[in-house]
């Protein structure tokens, strides 16, 4: 670990940081448009790659016929104990499994800041590095807490505290990926600094938040395929953010793919 980025990360931390609304908007959306086809066509490739594997699963357990009001109508609170369980393990899981593809994200947004050349398949590269235990355990983590929350207070009859908890939850951890593949924490530590450094301008990190979503959602309007194409933009605000936070030295934008768990 880079002792170098550990100490910059503390005194952020405990120092605080500035962050312009403005600026940050700016050099997301310039980040952004060099992104938006490769990873529009990214996340339409994973939408259907799981839409693909799901229903799959859902008409082998359920039949061709009933899969589709099967889905529509799927509620993990009518299973039995036992089976929220399994559903809670198949769910931690699965967020573990997919974790790398959001670093990926954030690699694609890292080179295109750099000028440098990726593609769709950029999103699969974290797969092949040590950070995929940190970003496993990172995401299997937060999985569990929001799942908490959700079932938690669904059980009290409270489901909109148990969502609105969740959102909390992932507002401040909004910066543990970046925190893991460039600030190189462990999966804990990363989490436990995102929330502090979120902590520190939250209100301004709450209005980009809010910004980015609502540009996100404007890929519904139409043919509502171009959400596919406004997704990306989420991960160009989050790099931004970071990359302002704690800017990417030199030595630390070369990508470490041929790094492996020894």
């Amino acid at each position: 670990m880079d002792n170098n980025i550990t100490k910059r990360i503390k005194q952020a931390t405990q120092e605080g940081y500035y962050i312009d609304f403005g600026t940050i908007i700016e050099k997301a959306f310039d980040n952004y448009k060099k992104i938006a086809l490769t990873g529009g066509l990214a996340f339409l490739l994973i939408v259907l790659a799981a839409f693909a594997l799901f229903g799959s699963i859902a008409a082998v357990a359920f039949g061709a016929a009933d899969m589709m009001g099967t889905l529509t109508e799927f509620n993990p609170m009518n299973f039995s104990v036992v089976g929220i369980l399994i559903y809670f393990l198949i769910m931690v899981v699965f967020a573990g499994l997919t974790a790398p593809l959001g670093a990926g994200f954030f690699k694609m947004a890292h080179l295109a800041q750099s000028n440098k050349p990726f593609s769709v398949g950029t999103i699969f590269d974290y797969y092949k590095t040590s950070y995929f235990k940190e970003l496993f355990i990172a995401a299997s983590v937060l999985a569990i807490v929001n799942f908490a929350f959700a079932t938690g207070f669904e059980l009290l009859t409270y489901p909109i505290i148990g969502s609105f908890l969740t959102y909390i939850v992932a507002f401040f951890t909004m910066l543990t990926v970046p925190l893991i593949i460039y600030g190189e924490q462990k999966a804990f530590d990363a989490i436990s600094m995102s929330i502090k450094l979120v902590a520190k301008q939250w209100l301004i990190l709450v209005g980009l938040a809010i910004v980015s979503f609502i540009y996100m959602m404007l890929g519904f309007i139409g043919l509502c395929i171009g959400i596919f194409f406004t997704l990306p933009f989420w991960y160009s605000f989050l790099y931004t953010t970071y990359n302002t936070i704690l800017p990417i030295e030199v030595e630390s934008e070369i990508e470490e793919i041929g790094r492996v768990e020894e």
